[in-house]
């Protein structure tokens, strides 16, 4: 009967840890998306903005990055709520412009098979002329989800270089979804910390065996933007990850990252 029994475990074991991984949950808005479109009204009269910008919204929190033709990038940050009535709020941790002021953007949202529109109605009044923003974005398609997936906040990072430990000053959050990945940044130029870049990438990621392979498809970095990269992460917990990169030139970099909830 003993011995019954164990096979019967044995057998549940192989099927269900045999079993391939799910893809994320679709629920609500989540999801990787490509802004197809971003039109401002000005009291009636639209402009097309021309942008490169991609968002992802996890089950609760969102990240986007964008471009724009003179190679200015702007970001934001934040966790959200969708009701039954496609209302989305968005409510800001970090963005490019506003840094760590919190900021809270109601908008008008109306899904599609292979996207979403939405409308943020009052985005800006000047000189007495309501200002619209209307967005129109196309849905990339999932893959298989990760322990990654999710919302990051880097909490320290630094080069070693022989005997040498040096730290870099910057505010990187990074997020993962669905086979997808955005990380954006704001690194400090001078000793002073009064100059600053912004910048990001994104592309596709898998995550197996401590193993994180990443594709840069778009980036402000042209040493980036479409090379691959094989990274070493410890998983220290559920909430966070310490992930180091070897270069033949610049050294060791060590990041450690905390997952935002």
């Amino acid at each position: 009967m003993n011995k019954i029994l164990v096979f019967a475990a044995l057998f549940s074991f192989l099927i269900f840890g045999c079993k391939k991984k799910e893809k994320p949950s679709e629920a609500g808005l989540s999801g990787v998306y490509e802004l197809e479109k971003q039109v401002l009204d000005r009291g009636g009269k639209d402009s097309v903005i021309k942008r490169t910008q991609i968002k992802i919204y996890t089950d609760h929190n969102y990240l986007y990055a964008s471009i724009v033709p003179d190679s200015s990038v702007g970001f934001g940050v934040g966790t959200y709520t969708l009701d039954s009535a496609n209302r989305l709020k968005e409510h800001s941790i970090y963005t490019s412009r506003a840094l760590d002021s919190s900021l809270t953007y109601n908008l008008e949202v109306t899904k599609k098979p292979d996207g979403y529109s939405q409308v943020i109605p009052d985005f800006a009044t000047v000189k007495g002329i309501k200002y619209a923003l209307k967005e129109d974005y196309k849905k990339l398609p999932p893959a298989d989800s990760s322990v990654l997936d999710g919302l990051w906040k880097m909490e320290k990072t630094y080069t070693i270089k022989g005997k040498d430990t040096i730290p870099t000053d910057v505010t990187q959050y990074k997020i993962f979804w669905g086979g997808h990945f955005i990380f954006v940044h704001r690194l400090a130029q001078n000793k002073e910390k009064t100059i600053f870049k912004n910048g990001f990438g994104t592309g596709v990621f898998t995550f197996s065996n401590d193993t994180l392979r990443e594709e840069e498809q778009i980036s402000n970095y042209r040493l980036l933007q479409g090379n691959k990269f094989t990274v070493k992460v410890t998983m220290n917990g559920h909430d966070q990850y310490t992930q180091v990169i070897n270069s033949a030139t610049n050294g060791q970099s060590v990041e450690i990252y905390k997952r935002v909830k």
